[in-house]
C-alpha cells in the first residue's frame, strides 16, 4: 500500500466524522398538526396569538370544548404543519370569556426528540395521524399533550395514543381590552349558545 494512502487515512476518517457530527446535529423533522382545545364546554377562549419557538405560528381563534378532558377530546379545528422538528417552546396569548381576563404565556416544553421518535416507530405516520394538542382553560390554565390517531380503526379509538407533554402550567394575567368581544359574543349570549359572563 502506498505511503500517501497511510497517510490519507486519519484524514478522511476525520472529515467522516465531522460529516456525521453535522449530521446528527440537524434536528429530525416530524409530520404532525397542531389541535388548539379549549374550555370547558360552554365558556370559550379566543386565541390571539399561538406561537412555537418564537418562529413558527398557528391560528386558533374560538375554541369552547376539550380542555376539561384527560385526555383532551379534539376535534374541528386543525392546523396543518409542515414536517419540522418538535417544538421547544409555546407562546400563546388568550382572552377569557369566563372571567373577562387576557393571559399570556411562554412556556419551555421538556425536550421530546428521544419521545417522538420512539412514538413515530410505535405508531407510523402510515397508519395514523400525529397531532401536538394544545389547551388553554378559561382560567389561566394550559397543557400540552401528543397525540396519534390511528386512521384505519373506524370507530375503534383503543389503539390511538395520547401522551402528556405538560399536564399542567399556569399563565400570567394581562391587560387587554374585552370591549370587543363582549360586542362580537352578546349574539351568541341572546341565542344561549353559551351563557353570560356580565
Amino acid at each position: 500500500m502506498p505511503r500517501w494512502t497511510t497517510r490519507l487515512r486519519p484524514v478522511l476518517l476525520l472529515a467522516l466524522l465531522l460529516l456525521t457530527a453535522a449530521c446528527e446535529a440537524e434536528p429530525r423533522h416530524y409530520d404532525f398538526s397542531v389541535q388548539p382545545v379549549g374550555g370547558p364546554t360552554g365558556w370559550p377562549i379566543w386565541v390571539e396569538e399561538l406561537t412555537f419557538d418564537h418562529t413558527w405560528s398557528a391560528r386558533a381563534g374560538n375554541i369552547s370544548s376539550g380542555f376539561e378532558y384527560r385526555p383532551p377530546r379534539v376535534g374541528g379545528v386543525n392546523i396543518l404543519a409542515h414536517p419540522m422538528p418538535a417544538p421547544a417552546s409555546v407562546q400563546a396569548r388568550w382572552f377569557s370569556y369566563r372571567t373577562q381576563t387576557f393571559y399570556e404565556i411562554d412556556l419551555e416544553l421538556p425536550d421530546t426528540d428521544a419521545l417522538l421518535k420512539q412514538w413515530y416507530r410505535d405508531y407510523p405516520p402510515s397508519q395514523y395521524l400525529h397531532y401536538l394538542v394544545t389547551g388553554f382553560s378559561g382560567k389561566g390554565e394550559v397543557m400540552v399533550w401528543w397525540r396519534a390517531y390511528c386512521e384505519a380503526c373506524g370507530r375503534d379509538r383503543s389503539r390511538d395514543f395520547h401522551a402528556p407533554i405538560v399536564e399542567s402550567a399556569w399563565a400570567e394575567e394581562v391587560e387587554g381590552n374585552p370591549d370587543w368581544y363582549r360586542e362580537h359574543i352578546q349574539e351568541y349570549v341572546n341565542e344561549g349558545v353559551f351563557p353570560s359572563p356580565w
